[in-house]
Protein backbone atom coordinates (compact mmCIF):
# COMPACT_ATOMS: atom_id res chain seq x y z
CA UNK A 1 0.00 0.00 0.00
CA UNK A 2 2.94 2.23 0.99
CA UNK A 3 4.24 1.60 -2.74
CA UNK A 4 1.06 2.28 -3.89
CA UNK A 5 0.77 5.76 -2.72
CA UNK A 6 4.52 6.81 -3.07
CA UNK A 7 4.04 5.83 -6.67
CA UNK A 8 0.53 7.49 -7.39
CA UNK A 9 1.00 10.52 -5.50
CA UNK A 10 5.12 11.37 -4.93
CA UNK A 11 5.39 11.79 -1.44
CA UNK A 12 8.43 10.75 0.15
CA UNK A 13 7.99 7.37 2.07
CA UNK A 14 8.84 8.75 4.91
CA UNK A 15 6.33 11.23 5.10
CA UNK A 16 3.53 8.26 4.12
CA UNK A 17 4.64 6.21 7.36
CA UNK A 18 3.84 9.07 9.59
CA UNK A 19 0.51 9.70 8.00
CA UNK A 20 0.29 6.00 8.36
CA UNK A 21 1.57 5.47 12.07
CA UNK A 22 4.21 2.89 10.21
CA UNK A 23 7.53 2.99 11.32
CA UNK A 24 9.76 3.26 8.45
CA UNK A 25 11.76 0.19 9.43
CA UNK A 26 8.99 -1.80 9.14
CA UNK A 27 8.40 -0.95 5.65
CA UNK A 28 11.81 -1.12 4.06
CA UNK A 29 11.99 -5.03 6.32
CA UNK A 30 8.92 -5.79 4.54
CA UNK A 31 10.57 -4.77 1.16
CA UNK A 32 12.56 -7.23 1.00
CA UNK A 33 11.70 -11.59 1.11
CA UNK A 34 13.37 -13.31 3.40
CA UNK A 35 14.12 -17.14 3.13
CA UNK A 36 11.18 -18.15 4.71
CA UNK A 37 9.12 -16.00 2.27
CA UNK A 38 10.80 -17.40 -1.17
CA UNK A 39 8.45 -19.97 -2.16
CA UNK A 40 8.45 -21.77 -5.66
CA UNK A 41 12.51 -22.90 -5.39
CA UNK A 42 13.86 -19.49 -5.81
CA UNK A 43 16.32 -19.33 -2.87
CA UNK A 44 17.34 -22.77 -3.78
CA UNK A 45 18.01 -21.78 -6.97
CA UNK A 46 19.58 -18.68 -6.04
CA UNK A 47 21.88 -20.53 -3.70
CA UNK A 48 22.78 -23.06 -6.34
CA UNK A 49 23.21 -20.34 -9.76
CA UNK A 50 25.79 -18.55 -6.95
CA UNK A 51 27.45 -22.29 -6.56
CA UNK A 52 27.53 -23.10 -9.74
CA UNK A 53 28.83 -19.47 -11.12
CA UNK A 54 31.17 -19.45 -13.41
CA UNK A 55 33.12 -16.36 -11.38
CA UNK A 56 33.31 -19.06 -7.92
CA UNK A 57 33.03 -22.32 -9.75
CA UNK A 58 32.21 -24.41 -6.38
CA UNK A 59 34.57 -22.57 -3.94
CA UNK A 60 32.33 -21.56 -1.77
CA UNK A 61 31.09 -23.16 1.43
CA UNK A 62 27.29 -22.23 2.83
CA UNK A 63 29.12 -19.49 4.67
CA UNK A 64 30.29 -17.43 1.83
CA UNK A 65 26.98 -18.32 -0.10
CA UNK A 66 24.99 -17.26 2.62
CA UNK A 67 26.96 -13.60 2.33
CA UNK A 68 26.26 -13.52 -1.55
CA UNK A 69 22.45 -13.97 -0.78
CA UNK A 70 22.27 -11.55 1.90
CA UNK A 71 24.11 -9.10 -0.35
CA UNK A 72 21.64 -9.42 -2.61
CA UNK A 73 19.27 -7.92 0.24
CA UNK A 74 17.29 -11.26 1.04
CA UNK A 75 17.56 -12.24 4.87
CA UNK A 76 19.11 -16.08 5.06
CA UNK A 77 20.16 -17.90 8.32
CA UNK A 78 23.23 -20.12 7.25
CA UNK A 79 21.98 -22.53 8.64
CA UNK A 80 19.25 -22.74 5.66
CA UNK A 81 21.72 -22.35 3.11
CA UNK A 82 23.72 -25.33 4.91
CA UNK A 83 20.35 -27.57 4.92
CA UNK A 84 19.38 -26.58 0.62
CA UNK A 85 23.07 -27.29 -0.07
CA UNK A 86 23.05 -30.61 1.50
CA UNK A 87 19.87 -31.38 -0.25
CA UNK A 88 20.99 -30.32 -3.42
CA UNK A 89 24.31 -31.96 -2.85
CA UNK A 90 26.31 -28.89 -3.34
CA UNK A 91 29.39 -29.64 -1.93
CA UNK A 92 32.71 -27.12 -1.95
CA UNK A 93 36.07 -27.76 -3.29
CA UNK A 94 37.86 -28.59 -0.39
CA UNK A 95 41.29 -27.41 0.54
CA UNK A 96 43.45 -30.23 1.69
CA UNK A 97 44.34 -30.36 5.82
CA UNK A 98 47.15 -27.02 6.19
CA UNK A 99 50.27 -29.08 6.31
CA UNK A 100 53.55 -26.49 5.74
CA UNK A 101 55.61 -27.88 2.83
CA UNK A 102 57.95 -24.75 2.03
CA UNK A 103 61.18 -25.09 2.71
CA UNK A 104 62.67 -23.43 5.66
CA UNK A 105 65.84 -22.06 4.28
CA UNK A 106 69.04 -20.60 5.34
CA UNK A 107 69.04 -16.98 5.92
CA UNK A 108 72.50 -16.51 6.95
CA UNK A 109 71.63 -13.07 9.18
CA UNK A 110 67.67 -13.59 10.09
CA UNK A 111 65.84 -10.98 10.85
CA UNK A 112 63.83 -11.23 14.21
CA UNK A 113 59.71 -12.03 13.77
CA UNK A 114 58.11 -8.45 14.37
CA UNK A 115 54.58 -10.06 14.15
CA UNK A 116 54.91 -11.94 17.40
CA UNK A 117 52.24 -11.39 19.61
CA UNK A 118 51.13 -8.24 17.66
CA UNK A 119 47.30 -7.68 16.65
CA UNK A 120 46.09 -7.61 13.07
CA UNK A 121 47.31 -4.31 11.28
CA UNK A 122 44.01 -1.93 10.67
CA UNK A 123 45.94 -0.26 7.66
CA UNK A 124 46.43 -1.22 4.13
CA UNK A 125 50.25 -1.09 2.62
CA UNK A 126 51.36 -1.52 6.56
CA UNK A 127 52.24 -5.28 6.84
CA UNK A 128 52.95 -7.39 3.81
CA UNK A 129 54.05 -11.13 3.76
CA UNK A 130 55.83 -13.05 0.94
CA UNK A 131 56.17 -17.20 0.47
CA UNK A 132 57.19 -19.23 -2.90
CA UNK A 133 55.61 -22.09 -3.82
CA UNK A 134 56.05 -25.10 -6.52
CA UNK A 135 53.21 -25.24 -9.64
CA UNK A 136 53.10 -28.12 -11.26
CA UNK A 137 52.80 -28.49 -15.16
CA UNK A 138 53.01 -30.72 -17.60
CA UNK A 139 56.53 -29.98 -18.76
CA UNK A 140 58.18 -29.22 -15.49
CA UNK A 141 58.10 -27.27 -12.44
CA UNK A 142 57.40 -23.32 -12.01
CA UNK A 143 57.48 -21.39 -9.02
CA UNK A 144 55.34 -18.73 -7.72
CA UNK A 145 56.19 -15.90 -5.20
CA UNK A 146 53.64 -13.65 -3.93
CA UNK A 147 53.21 -10.44 -1.73
CA UNK A 148 50.01 -10.54 0.55
CA UNK A 149 48.57 -7.31 2.29
CA UNK A 150 47.81 -8.71 5.69
CA UNK A 151 45.53 -6.04 6.10
CA UNK A 152 43.03 -6.48 2.90
CA UNK A 153 44.61 -9.88 2.53
CA UNK A 154 44.88 -8.83 -1.36
CA UNK A 155 47.71 -10.45 -3.20
CA UNK A 156 49.29 -7.52 -4.05
CA UNK A 157 52.59 -8.48 -6.17
CA UNK A 158 53.92 -11.90 -7.92
CA UNK A 159 55.94 -13.66 -9.66
CA UNK A 160 56.10 -16.76 -11.83
CA UNK A 161 59.49 -18.26 -13.03
CA UNK A 162 60.86 -21.56 -13.82
CA UNK A 163 63.57 -20.90 -10.84
CA UNK A 164 63.99 -20.14 -7.04
CA UNK A 165 66.53 -17.35 -7.02
CA UNK A 166 66.48 -14.49 -4.90
CA UNK A 167 64.97 -12.78 -8.45
CA UNK A 168 61.90 -14.24 -8.02
CA UNK A 169 60.90 -12.59 -4.91
CA UNK A 170 62.62 -9.58 -5.96
CA UNK A 171 60.36 -9.28 -8.97
CA UNK A 172 57.02 -9.82 -7.11
CA UNK A 173 58.24 -7.38 -4.52
CA UNK A 174 58.47 -4.70 -7.29
CA UNK A 175 55.59 -5.56 -8.71
CA UNK A 176 53.76 -4.61 -5.23
CA UNK A 177 55.31 -1.54 -5.06
CA UNK A 178 55.01 -0.61 -8.48
CA UNK A 179 51.54 -0.87 -7.83
CA UNK A 180 50.60 0.03 -4.13
CA UNK A 181 51.86 3.76 -1.97
CA UNK A 182 53.26 1.94 1.38
CA UNK A 183 52.76 3.57 4.83
CA UNK A 184 56.60 4.76 6.27
CA UNK A 185 58.42 1.50 7.65
CA UNK A 186 55.61 -0.80 6.59
CA UNK A 187 56.94 -4.32 7.44
CA UNK A 188 58.12 -7.80 4.70
CA UNK A 189 57.35 -10.67 6.84
CA UNK A 190 58.95 -14.36 5.04
CA UNK A 191 60.19 -17.35 5.88
CA UNK A 192 64.09 -17.83 6.35
CA UNK A 193 64.48 -18.83 2.92
CA UNK A 194 67.78 -18.02 1.51
CA UNK A 195 65.83 -16.03 -1.38
CA UNK A 196 64.85 -13.48 1.25
CA UNK A 197 67.93 -13.30 3.79
CA UNK A 198 69.98 -12.17 0.34
CA UNK A 199 71.61 -9.11 0.29
CA UNK A 200 70.29 -8.27 -2.88
CA UNK A 201 66.32 -8.85 -1.76
CA UNK A 202 67.23 -6.79 1.59
CA UNK A 203 68.49 -3.97 -0.24
CA UNK A 204 65.32 -3.54 -2.25
CA UNK A 205 63.63 -3.70 1.22
CA UNK A 206 66.10 -0.94 2.79
CA UNK A 207 65.95 1.12 -0.98
CA UNK A 208 62.31 1.54 -0.32
CA UNK A 209 62.31 2.23 3.50
CA UNK A 210 60.82 -1.04 4.53
CA UNK A 211 61.77 -3.61 7.73
CA UNK A 212 61.88 -6.93 7.67
CA UNK A 213 60.50 -9.45 9.59
CA UNK A 214 60.82 -13.40 9.71
CA UNK A 215 59.10 -16.43 11.65
CA UNK A 216 61.21 -18.41 13.61
CA UNK A 217 63.16 -21.05 12.65
CA UNK A 218 60.70 -24.49 11.42
CA UNK A 219 57.92 -22.93 12.18
CA UNK A 220 56.10 -21.66 8.95
CA UNK A 221 52.97 -21.03 11.31
CA UNK A 222 54.03 -17.77 11.64
CA UNK A 223 53.86 -16.80 7.88
CA UNK A 224 50.74 -19.07 7.84
CA UNK A 225 48.58 -16.05 5.94
CA UNK A 226 50.87 -17.00 2.86
CA UNK A 227 50.69 -20.56 3.36
CA UNK A 228 47.19 -20.84 3.71
CA UNK A 229 46.26 -18.79 -0.14
CA UNK A 230 48.97 -21.14 -1.50
CA UNK A 231 47.34 -24.15 -0.09
CA UNK A 232 44.11 -23.03 -0.99
CA UNK A 233 44.49 -21.46 -4.60
CA UNK A 234 46.54 -25.06 -5.75
CA UNK A 235 43.11 -26.97 -4.73
CA UNK A 236 40.44 -24.54 -6.12
CA UNK A 237 42.69 -24.02 -9.38
CA UNK A 238 44.11 -27.69 -9.75
CA UNK A 239 42.72 -30.24 -7.53
CA UNK A 240 44.70 -33.11 -8.34
CA UNK A 241 46.30 -31.87 -11.56
CA UNK A 242 48.59 -29.45 -13.62
CA UNK A 243 49.10 -27.02 -15.85
CA UNK A 244 49.85 -27.63 -19.82
CA UNK A 245 52.92 -25.27 -19.80
CA UNK A 246 54.11 -21.93 -18.41
CA UNK A 247 51.98 -20.12 -20.73
CA UNK A 248 48.70 -21.98 -19.80
CA UNK A 249 49.87 -21.43 -15.47
CA UNK A 250 50.52 -17.94 -15.86
CA UNK A 251 47.17 -17.32 -17.72
CA UNK A 252 45.10 -19.20 -14.88
CA UNK A 253 46.78 -17.62 -12.27
CA UNK A 254 46.68 -14.06 -13.47
CA UNK A 255 42.83 -14.84 -13.97
CA UNK A 256 42.45 -16.03 -10.35
CA UNK A 257 44.52 -13.84 -8.55
CA UNK A 258 43.22 -10.47 -10.34
CA UNK A 259 40.25 -11.35 -12.00
CA UNK A 260 38.55 -13.71 -8.63
CA UNK A 261 40.79 -14.00 -5.86
CA UNK A 262 41.44 -9.83 -4.99
CA UNK A 263 38.15 -8.64 -6.78
CA UNK A 264 35.51 -11.25 -5.74
CA UNK A 265 36.54 -13.68 -3.36
CA UNK A 266 35.08 -13.08 0.42
CA UNK A 267 37.51 -13.76 3.10
CA UNK A 268 36.51 -15.16 6.15
CA UNK A 269 39.72 -13.42 8.02
CA UNK A 270 37.41 -10.22 7.18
Amino acid sequence: MITGIHTTTDHGIRQICIALSVPCSNYYHAAHPTASQLTGGHLEDLITEIFKSHRHRRRYGYRRIQSEVMDQNITCAPDIVRRIMTERHLKAIQPKSYIPKTSNGRADKSSDNLLLGQPDPEQSNQVWAGDITHISTSTGWLYLAVVIDLCSRKIVGWALADYMRSELVMDALRQALGSRRIVPECIFHSGRGSQYGSIAYRQLLNNHGMVESMSARANLYYNGWTESFMGMLKKEMLGDGSFENVIDARRELFAYIESYYNTHRKHSAL
